[in-house]
């Protein structure tokens, strides 16, 4: 097929009734959006492309009041969505517009399925088409209006390319025997419901550099991350563009006086920042507190179910040669062995992974986690790469990690 890059801006009700000519006519859209999280606490999408019938339309929802239009289509069973990375699409979409999606497919856990060697769109783009895009305008401000013409040319290349790298795709997982496994994990995407996330907006484990600093300071840090927060909310500002992390870290390391905050973070900012430094804590953070991951809340009994259930999802990766990434997180392992489902009905219903997931790990797992044995429920599951490629790769990044920790 013909790539073509050029786009059509649609900023208005007319131009929107327009497009949606051409749009109702489709059996293949290719779909992207760009949000303000970059700049804004509360992410809103800024922008919707569609590329379909060989034209690109960059949709303005800043400028159009109502989008309702494109709900049908999106609902569609008979027209295909493309996404690469649909759930961070598909979840801006259902926030920001209610919409609902039939029929997706994704570029980006495609390119997990068939190894490939990064799942950047842009890693998939070069491997597939030999192009490489520009990055320049990744960071853009998309909440600013008018956009400029370099924004829209980056906008529309995002969407240029998906309909051919997927029908490639589609090929391959088939020929593959992977091609059920990606349907089922793309309509378990296409279908979770959107639920708005509480709490804090950080997390001290990734604070730059948190492992340098002593446990009183790393209490000062968290202090200071979370009087940020609060600012970035009230005032919708991306925290890192309240203050950034230099500047606290700073903070902390030289314990300025309260002048020397003022002139740092501003007359009111700088006087509560300086409390937060020189208050007294009580309670240090250890670098214990830093590593704890999600379920070293459980009991005795559950602690137990869960070290059996990362021993299997350790044998899965071993056994299809696949990437973590692939595989159950340790929150949805969590789920399921507290819920204790005692069949796989009752596993489907939890609603924690696909249904291809369901069928193909469930009678495995719901073993291991009791204790039982479950390689023999394992053997007939396909391969993602070989043994050989999956070796090199494991060699390749234990090798990276060894530089980084040089």
């Amino acid at each position: 097929m013909q790539i073509n890059s050029n786009y059509i801006l649609v900023d208005t009700a007319k131009a929107l009734d327009l497009a949606l000519i051409n749009l109702r006519q489709s059996k293949i859209m290719s779909i992207d959006t760009e949000s303000s999280g970059y700049y804004t606490y509360y992410p809103k999408v800024c922008l919707i492309q569609i590329n379909s019938n060989g034209k690109n339309y960059l949709i303005d929802p800043l400028k159009i009041t109502n989008l309702s239009a494109l709900g049908p289509l999106f609902e569609d069973p008979n027209i295909l969505k493309i996404f690469h990375s649909a759930q961070d699409d598909i979840k801006a979409l259902k926030r920001d517009f209610g919409f609902k999606f039939v029929n997706t497919a994704d570029t980006m856990i495609s390119s997990r399925l068939l190894s490939l060697e990064q799942s950047s769109l842009s890693h998939v783009v070069e491997h597939y088409h030999k192009v490489t895009l520009s990055k320049v305008e990744q960071k853009s401000n998309w909440e600013i209006r008018p956009l400029q013409k370099q924004q829209l040319k980056y906008a529309a290349l995002d969407t240029a390319y998906l309909e051919s790298i997927w029908l490639k795709m589609e090929e391959e997982l088939k020929r593959r025997t992977l091609y059920e496994e990606a349907k089922s994990e793309f309509e378990f995407i296409a279908s979770e419901e959107y639920v708005a996330k509480e709490g804090e907006g950080f997390s001290l484990g990734k604070f730059p550099d948190i492992l340098n600093f002593t446990p009183l300071e790393r209490r000062k840090i968290l202090e200071l991350l979370r009087y940020r927060d609060e600012k970035a909310k009230r005032i919708n500002k991306a925290s890192f563009r309240v203050f950034n992390n230099d500047k606290l870290s700073q903070a902390v390391k030289e314990q300025p006086n309260e002048d020397k905050c003022i002139e740092w973070f501003g007359k009111k900012d700088g006087s509560e920042i300086y409390k937060l430094l020189i208050a007294e804590y009580s309670d240090p953070i250890d670098t214990s507190e830093l590593s704890k991951r999600h379920g070293e809340d459980l009991n005795e009994e559950e602690n137990h179910k869960f070290e059996n259930a990362k021993k299997w999802r350790l044998r899965i990766m071993r056994a299809r040669r696949m990437e973590h990434s692939l595989l159950p997180s340790n929150k949805q392992l969590i789920v399921i062995l507290r819920a204790a489902p005692k069949n796989l009905e009752e596993l489907k219903a939890l609603h924690v992974f696909s249904d291809w997931k369901v069928q193909n790990y469930g009678p495995s797992l719901l073993a291991a986690i009791q204790g039982l044995p479950f390689d023999s429920m394992i053997n007939r599951l396909v391969a993602i790469r070989s043994k050989e490629a999956f070796v090199a790769k494991r060699r390749k990044k234990q090798n990276q990690n060894s530089k980084d920790e040089s």
